[in-house]
């Protein structure tokens, strides 16, 4: 029996206007109430999770949530960090001197506040971005050293088009030295080395004592790869890209059409 899924949110659990269907409700619902472990997985802040945690019912502390690609783990009763892991000050300073240099719109996420300079255009004419807390200041004259500023996730955005030549030009060893993703198109996202969700799921089958084969993942993106392919069982949206299809076991459908209600009815309920 599949005891944790690990679900991604944007593209995978919500529709493409953000909303969370009454299908997938009612059907997360009753299977938390079979006592499996229904996990959002998403790149996003916690806080910026909590209306769907709360939608769904999963407001108890038998759920938990990865946010930021994996870089904090959160116990969804009240918030408590069971994991974090932040970028370093002077990493993020040497990804803001790459970001300037390729002259690419930057986000940094504290766990509570996004910091820009400016708010990025495509993140401004976003109608889902309002809830966004933005701190608008200088990054050289910002302290990342500091607690409530740590950054646990850093992303470029742009054109999606201008992204992928902004990561053609990136120097390899960025690479090497971060975890380097795209949750979606617009976005190339930067988090600590060793840092991916498929960890952090490791992190929660560890506290719960449950086995690989137990774990049911979903995603649609990149940064969704790892663990589709670490779960005993990983499943791709109908919306994916053709690379998260390859690494998956099974296809449900789309994020439009309640792919993750019926994965979890098919393979849970």
């Amino acid at each position: 029996m599949y005891k944790l899924v690990a679900v991604d949110l944007d593209g995978t659990l919500v529709t493409d206007d953000k909303r969370l269907t009454s299908k997938t409700v009612e059907v997360i619902k009753n299977a938390s109430k079979k006592g499996v472990k229904i996990m959002i997985s998403s790149a996003r802040s916690f806080y910026r999770l909590e209306k769907f945690i709360d939608e769904l019912g999963l407001r108890n502390e038998e759920q938990c949530t990865i946010c930021f690609n994996g870089s904090m783990i959160v116990e969804n009763t009240i918030g408590k960090v069971l994991y974090s892991k932040s970028l370093e000050a002077y990493e993020v300073k040497e990804i803001i001197e790459l970001g300037k240099r390729l002259d690419v719109p930057m986000m940094l996420y504290a766990k509570e506040m996004n910091f820009v300079e400016e708010i990025p255009e495509i993140v401004a004419k976003n109608k889902n971005s309002r809830g966004i807390n933005f701190y608008i200041g200088d990054f050289n004259k910002t302290d990342f050293g500091k607690e409530e500023n740590q950054i646990y996730r850093i992303a470029f955005i742009d054109k999606p088009e201008r992204i992928l030549d902004i990561r053609n030009k990136m120097p390899k060893e960025f690479f090497e030295k971060y975890e380097i993703t795209s949750s979606v198109p617009e976005y190339i996202e930067f988090v600590k080395k060793g840092i991916k969700k498929s960890e952090a799921i490791k992190f929660i089958m560890e506290k719960y004592n449950i086995k690989q084969d137990e774990v049911i993942a979903i995603g649609d993106g990149e940064n969704d790869i790892e663990m589709i392919k670490f779960a005993g069982l990983g499943i791709a949206m109908g919306n994916a890209k053709d690379d998260v299809k390859k690494a998956a076991n099974d296809i449900t459908s789309s994020n439009n059409h309640d792919g993750v209600a019926n994965a979890i009815e098919k393979y849970i309920l």
